[in-house]
């Protein structure tokens, strides 16, 4: 009995010894975690501050690197206009029920234009020039500005005239499809609307203003490189057609074989538009719709006076 009271004793002491330790050693693994983990923490305070410091430089460089890429494809557009002949099917003034006949020919043939509507055209042309901007959209053509009002002597009298008018079409065209066209064409091309702001502003440099917060703004302003006068009943069918086809015969030995044609929302626009897309077809040019980074064309491109 005594033996067995030994053994019990010796046996709590060894049990005691080895808990003891035990507990020592896991104190001391407590110790060594604990200064571990604020080591741990103090090199993720650091890193986290680098993190914080190169976020910023890397989303600089990613957008710079995306405007670089947009240079890139542009450039790379506008070569292609070097040995690509192509033809830019465009059309002022709508829109109107013409434009849904204009489109109708336009499906037929499987090509795109872009359109440079009129504010109060689409208000005041009832159903017809509501669906027309519609399918404009929907059909994948490009909707492009040119004025609310029509009226020279109205937005060229001063820059907060023009850009009155302008904001006015922009809000429609938003409020009417969601979208927010980025190509401009002035009221009578920038040549005429300089000589307006001469007349009815009385200076040119009311031109320049307008033409400077437009790009600012991020607008590209595009006027035409062939006339069709189809403005005036005067001009008739057939000189329509070969308006167009002679005038884009004529890009082919430019540098740039790219001919920006000018129509408009007229009947015989619309029953002389199968002859110019035959005509110019014939040429061995195709067609594109015009698009910011493409193909410009400016009859004067200077946004300040010389």
């Amino acid at each position: 009995m005594r033996f067995l009271c030994v053994v019990l004793t010796f046996l709590a002491i060894v049990l005691s010894i080895f808990l003891g330790f035990g507990m020592y050693n896991d104190s001391k693994d407590i110790e060594r975690f604990e200064k571990e983990a604020a080591v741990f923490e103090e090199q993720s305070e650091l890193y986290r501050a680098e993190i914080n410091e190169i976020t910023p430089k890397i989303s600089a460089l990613s957008e710079e690197k995306a405007s670089l890429q947009a240079e890139i494809d542009a450039i790379k557009r506008r070569i292609i206009y070097k040995t690509q002949p192509t033809a830019f099917l465009t059309f002022d003034d709508g829109t109107s029920y013409h434009t849904l006949e204009i489109l109708d020919i336009l499906k037929e043939n499987n090509i795109k234009g872009t359109f440079f509507v009129v504010g109060t055209q689409i208000e005041n042309g009832g159903t017809a020039s509501k669906e027309a901007i519609k399918r404009i959209v929907e059909e994948g053509h490009v909707l492009a500005i040119h004025a609310y009002e029509h009226e020279y002597n109205k937005i060229y009298t001063s820059k907060e005239a023009y850009f009155e008018d302008f904001d006015k079409i922009a809000a429609l065209l938003k409020e009417m499809t969601g979208l927010t066209p980025k190509i401009v064409r002035l009221p009578s091309g920038t040549y005429s609307a300089r000589s307006f702001c001469e007349r009815y502003a009385g200076s040119s440099d009311v031109y320049y203003d307008i033409v400077s917060e437009l790009y600012a703004r991020g607008y590209t302003v595009i006027d035409w490189n062939v006339d069709t006068e189809d403005y005036t009943t005067a001009t008739g069918v057939t000189n329509i057609i070969n308006n167009a086809v002679s005038g884009a015969k004529t890009r082919l030995s430019r540098e740039y074989k790219a001919a920006v044609i000018l129509m408009h929302d007229t009947a015989d626009t619309v029953k002389a538009l199968q002859g110019v897309i035959d005509g110019v077809k014939d040429l061995g040019m195709g067609f594109e719709v015009l698009v910011q980074g493409g193909y410009v064309t400016r009859q004067i491109a200077e946004t300040e006076k010389p």
